[in-house]
């Protein structure tokens, strides 16, 4: 924990944290997270080595797309399996420890996927966004619902972190 004190304060030294996040680096600390620096191997990603959170599972991937009965009859013919949930536009096919989202992509955006969601061990959102915050300020971590926190990835892709029994 010492060094990734040292660290924290070492990248607020050279102007590499704004205060607020040295200040949501050391409450991520004192909540017993680990510290991973600021979004490729750990050093060219400008992360320090060590995991943020400790993930278990993929909880879910979320499809866009054009035509939702269209995608629903393709992925169940391809797949066979049940439906978990759905409405009108939107259906989520259940798989083991997790599921596949297809919702109706929304006006001005393209088909395809959307995000997927990261099952989190011992997840507290607002625990996880200041985490997030400090050890990646450029993917704009952002708190949705109040349970699921978004990050971007190096390359835009959305990534979500929640619970491990998220929608299970």
């Amino acid at each position: 924990m010492f060094e990734e004190l040292e660290g924290l304060v070492a990248q607020y030294d050279r102007g590499g944290l704004t205060r607020r996040q040295l200040l949501h680096g050391l409450i991520a600390l004192g909540a017993g997270r680990r510290f991973s620096g600021p979004a490729l191997g750990a050093k060219q990603a400008g992360l320090r080595a060590g995991p943020t959170f400790k993930t278990r599972t993929i909880n879910h991937v979320t499809v866009r797309s054009a035509d939702v009965p269209r995608s629903k009859a393709f992925y169940q013919a391809l797949t066979g399996l049940p439906v978990r949930d759905e409405g009108k536009d939107f259906y989520e096919l259940r798989l083991d420890g997790s599921f596949l989202g297809v919702y109706a992509a929304e006006a001005g955006t393209r088909p395809g996927i959307d995000h997927f969601c990261f099952g989190v061990e011992n997840y507290e959102p607002k625990t996880a966004l200041a985490a997030l915050k400090s050890a990646v300020p450029a993917g704009q971590p952002t708190l949705k619902d109040g349970d699921q926190v978004y990050v971007r990835d190096p390359d835009g892709v959305r990534v979500q972190f929640a619970d491990v029994s998220y929608k299970r």
